[in-house]
């Protein structure tokens, strides 16, 4: 079902559209999944599985430590190369998440790629583990960077942690630099409180099965709502 709250601005005059990637793109999400495969792989421990819901709970409230959360997130990164991490993230692509992709965000990228309007998956999940998903999909990906020293990764942050004001920085800097506009000629699709700083910026704002909290937002806004299922 795809319900309108909103007039929405025609394709054509939109220079870029951004998809949020968890509960968005996906019907789960990723940073989960990843906890979920590698204690399936006897790589992490069985309490990582309740400790990474916990962190994704906090997260939809809006209250996401970061630096605890990203230690606890990467740290089997820590080591490695960037080639047995993208592996195993494609590894955990084809058997954790590819089955979770919305087919009402492959019908919209669609869309927008028919009207050469160039598409971009906007995530706070590090680069390794969402490029597979770009990938499937055929979009341009914007992603948290993990820091690689002397060839392998630390573990560590590199850059920005992509969430809340930080996506929106990231998303003015891609328009800028990559098309010369801004996104008050972008769309924007999200699911969670968030995104709403992002959502209020663009010209196209659509929120994706939202909770409660942005619901209200939603309608005060008089944002576009959809709602999507496998």
């Amino acid at each position: 079902m795809d319900s309108i709250t909103g007039e929405r601005t025609e394709m054509s005059k939109l220079d870029i559209v951004f998809f949020d990637m968890d509960y968005t793109v996906l019907e789960n999400d990723c940073d989960v999944l990843w906890k979920n495969f590698l204690a399936d792989e006897k790589i992490a421990p069985e309490s990582d599985r309740e400790r990474a819901l916990y962190y994704l709970d906090l997260h939809h409230r809006g209250v996401l430590p970061v630096a605890e959360y990203t230690e606890f997130q990467w740290k089997e990164f820590a080591g490695k190369t960037p080639q047995q991490m993208e592996q195993l993230s494609q590894r955990h692509f084809e058997e954790y998440v590819r089955p979770f992709i919305y087919p009402g965000a492959v019908k919209e990228i669609q869309k927008y790629r028919q009207q050469n309007i160039p598409v971009v998956i906007l995530t706070g999940t590090n680069r390794v583990t969402a490029a597979p998903i770009a990938a499937a999909l055929d979009t341009d990906l914007i992603a948290t960077d993990l820091e690689i020293v002397n060839g392998k990764f630390t573990g560590k942050l590199a850059g920005r942690f992509l969430i809340k004001e930080n996506k929106v920085l990231m998303a003015e800097e891609y328009c800028r630099k990559r098309l010369d506009t801004s996104p008050d000629r972008a769309a924007f699709y999200g699911d969670s409180i968030n995104d709403a700083i992002l959502l209020d910026k663009v010209a196209q704002a659509t929120v994706v099965n939202p909770k409660n909290n942005l619901l209200e937002l939603a309608k005060e806004k008089n944002w576009r709502v959809v709602y999507w299922s496998l």
